[in-house]
């Protein structure tokens, strides 16, 4: 699930509480606008950095259909997370997702399926999951994303979120490195960053949260350590097309059954080798219910997982879908047909782990021992609070071989410290930009800073749960009138100076498959007039009041 955090809590924004943009929020002559009836509820943790273009979102609501608008901002992220689980939040809700592995059904399936594990606004449509269940069916990439966008046309029109805009990568490096190169999900290719006077490359990070484990890392900090260290299957290029890594191959035999053939002589640093075992047993941890890992999930699709009211994930005797042909080759058997199965195999929670892991999961996760570009410096690498100390893995056979001796990544507590060791050329290469460093990144850094699309977006959910917003036609009419009333333009240029890129899908332009011309994408677009009258539309059927 680290595909949620960064999108959740590690996006840090102008603190402009209350700004009042042109168009967003009160008349353009200056008059304040009139606004009459309850508030409209923007719930959001106050420690993530939110609160200023939550205030301006309001602010462009209220002017537009005459309500009052507030952000309601919870102290921290656990206490916020805690209320929407359990669906107790009054109004609307920030939402937003970064993509586990670049294809559309990431982005649609996993979050407004009926019953999909991130379907946090409890939406469900026949039709949505009929089109996308045959998008994933699809073995044509073409004819998938077409039905992929179909379905997207159903959300749409009946919006079980609004969203907001696409969250570009935006980063820099400093004079001492050299090839530096974001890929699709807004993550460095650390492996690929030279350092011409030698030594490691340092980068920004964050304590990890969780043991550094394939199946329970869910978070930013832990993850990008998850990543350098270990290889998968297959690897994603800056692109997001995918190589085969440690796959010699994959075959797709049946819509429901993949044959994977792994490449002979490739070991883990303590020479342990890689083969089919350790795929199937890494597997079946991450998918046994009762190991209670934070990424079971993916795992949903192969035969023997159990999905029920009593257990999620599979029996202790593992998944049936997984069998073992040779020490080199093993099968994977579906229990419905995805043709994306071999794109997600880049993801970390499909890693292999070693069998000294399953000794002590816990003490292994202080010190693993993985089989990618770098590897831990020495017992003891994992510095807490302060950093993680990396070597490049020599032994490393595959497409990402590290460039460089080694990578640290540095802990810091805020990005504008980390910016300015940055500019000093103490810090490598930072991913993240602090806030009030927008304005001013392009020329301090020049040719060393980036600015592209990123698979992350900003979405605001309200729950069906929530009155006057149930699944029905007024619904509906008041979720179009607030996107309707969101002038996205102004909120990206004059808030994000551009790192941000105004909606007009639910998935990102990083993806193959991406458009930008769907039928019914004018909701998304700012419309204060015709928001006003969906919002008088709405009190016909039911009073705001």
């Amino acid at each position: 699930m680290k595909r949620n955090t960064h999108a959740l809590t590690g996006v840090a924004v102008l603190g402009l509480a209350g700004i009042a943009l042109t168009g967003c929020g009160p008349a353009d002559d200056g008059e304040t606008a009139q606004v009459s009836g309850p508030a409209l509820k923007i719930s959001s943790n106050a420690d993530g950095g939110h609160e200023g273009w939550i205030n301006a979102v309001a602010n462009s609501i209220s002017g537009a259909i005459g309500i009052p608008v507030e952000a309601d901002m919870y102290p921290d992220f656990a206490s916020y997370l805690d209320d929407r689980d359990a669906e107790k939040i009054p109004g609307a809700f920030r939402a937003g997702w970064q993509g586990d592995y670049p294809g559309l059904y990431n982005f649609l399936g996993s979050l407004y399926t009926t019953g999909a594990e991130s379907n946090d606004s409890g939406y469900s449509s026949e039709e949505f999951d009929t089109l996308v269940a045959e998008g994933i069916s699809e073995a044509d990439p073409d004819k998938a994303a077409e039905l992929f966008n179909q379905a997207q046309e159903v959300l749409l029109r009946d919006l079980p979120v609004i969203p907001l805009w696409y969250q570009n990568a935006v980063g820099g490096w400093s004079e001492n490195v050299e090839n530096v190169e974001f890929g699709w999900d807004s993550v460095p290719l650390f492996d690929e960053i030279t350092k011409p006077g030698g030594g490691p490359v340092t980068a920004n990070g964050t304590e990890p949260q969780n043991p550094i484990l394939p199946s329970r890392t869910d978070e930013v900090g832990g993850g990008r350590v998850l990543d350098t260290i270990f290889a998968g299957l297959v690897s994603y290029n800056a692109d997001g097309s995918i190589e085969n890594d440690v796959a010699e191959s994959i075959t797709q035999d049946s819509p429901t059954q993949v044959t994977i053939k792994i490449r002979d002589g490739l070991t883990f640093t303590n020479g342990e080798p890689v083969t089919s075992d350790s795929f199937i047993d890494a597997w079946n941890y991450g998918a046994i219910a009762s190991n209670a890992q934070k990424s079971t999930y993916f795992f949903q699709d192969i035969e023997g997982f159990v999905n029920t009211e009593e257990q999620y994930g599979a029996p202790d005797e593992g998944l049936s879908g997984l069998k073992k042909i040779d020490d080199h080759t093993f099968q994977v058997t579906l229990n419905k047909p995805a043709s994306d199965f071999a794109q997600r195999l880049g993801y970390s929670a499909y890693y292999p782990l070693p069998q000294v892991a399953f000794e002590d999961m816990d003490a292994f996760g202080e010190n693993p021992i993985g089989n990618g570009p770098f590897k831990f410096e020495k017992e003891g690498a994992w510095e807490h609070d302060v950093q993680i100390s990396l070597v490049k893995n020599e032994d490393y056979n595959g497409p990402s071989e590290a460039q460089s001796e080694g990578l640290i990544f540095k802990f810091y507590s805020g990005f504008e410290a980390a910016y300015n060791d940055l500019l000093a050329n103490n810090l490598d290469v930072l991913d993240t930009l602090p806030d009030l460093a927008y304005e001013t990144y392009e020329e301090e850094l020049g040719d060393r800073s980036v600015n592209q699309p990123g698979a992350l977006n900003q979405t605001l959910a309200i729950g069906e749960y929530v009155e006057h917003f149930g699944p029905d036609e007024e619904g509906t009419l008041r979720r179009q009138a607030i996107s309707m009333a969101i002038d996205r333009e102004a909120i990206t240029e004059k808030i994000f100076f551009g790192t941000r890129q105004p909606a007009t899908d639910f998935t990102s332009p990083a993806l193959d498959g991406w458009t930008d011309e769907l039928e019914g994408d004018e909701v998304l677009e700012y419309n204060p007039e015709k928001a006003k009258e969906l919002w008088e539309q709405a009190n016909e059927i039911s009073p705001w009041e």
